[in-house]
């Protein structure tokens, strides 16, 4: 069952390379501020567990449910958030999946990218399936980055019930470029609600654009990031009336 009030987030963080612990506590002081501001869902960037080092995908790969994310499955079940981190995940046979973790649930998930992109081909598989996540603040079609550059993801996420679409990112500005109106078609010709998470700063060889950013159904921007600022972009929503704002971390 949706509520009519819901809280959505965006996390713009920084993600060292390779640094599994340091990272897991940046994400975990995060979802502690998300859940002081109430909200429901919290997106990170893709591969935020690890940073985008597609190199260590293989030595770094692990299962959604490694212990290492026992204290964030709590976290997020305890305040009845979903909360998706972005992992190397490891796959019954082959290359790992890049994937998000959905924690916060009875147990944790994944979505599996399913449109990677250049030489991520060379260190993953694709996923296949959609994945919706049925939750008080409704529907919601994870996506991972290139998956967005794809009109059918989002048309076939829609399909499957998705009335949010949670994207997990590494974007730089020329991509933003082309990308953002993307993100605001998709708010505005599915009637969805649009989370979009870059990460602050550069990870592997990727300069990001920032400007983390939440669209209400219909198309409108509630909050986005100025820059590369390390923040929460938060969007509430309460009937039919939308506010946004940022908060430092």
């Amino acid at each position: 069952m949706t509520s009519k009030n819901k809280i959505f987030a965006a996390a713009q963080i920084t993600s060292l390379r390779g640094d599994i612990e340091t990272n897991l506590a940046t994400h975990k002081r995060t979802t502690e501020l998300a859940a002081k501001e109430g909200v429901q869902l919290l997106v990170f960037p893709e591969l935020s567990l690890t940073g985008y080092e597609m190199d260590l995908a293989e030595a770094l790969q692990i299962t959604p449910t490694d212990r290492i994310f026992d204290p964030l499955q709590k976290l997020a079940h305890d305040h009845n958030m979903r909360v998706l981190v972005g992992a190397p995940i490891k796959a019954t046979a082959g290359k790992p999946y890049l994937a998000a973790v959905i924690l916060g649930g009875n147990e944790p998930e994944i979505y599996a990218k399913i449109h990677l992109h250049g030489a991520e081909n060379d260190y993953f598989q694709c996923g296949t399936n959609h994945k919706v996540i049925p939750h008080s603040a409704g529907h919601i079609g994870c996506a991972i980055c290139a998956d967005l550059t794809h009109t059918s993801h989002a048309a076939g996420a829609h399909a499957a019930g998705a009335d949010v679409y949670a994207v997990g990112a590494l974007i730089n500005e020329a991509a933003w470029a082309r990308e953002e109106p993307l993100l605001h078609g998709y708010a505005q010709n599915h009637d969805m609600t649009v989370v979009f998470s870059n990460f602050a700063t550069k990870s592997g060889a990727y300069t990001p654009v920032g400007k983390s950013s939440i669209w209400a159904p219909g198309g409108a921007l509630v909050a986005q990031a100025k820059g590369t600022e390390e923040c929460l972009v938060i969007a509430r929503q309460s009937g039919h009336d939308w506010r946004g704002k940022t908060v430092s971390l």
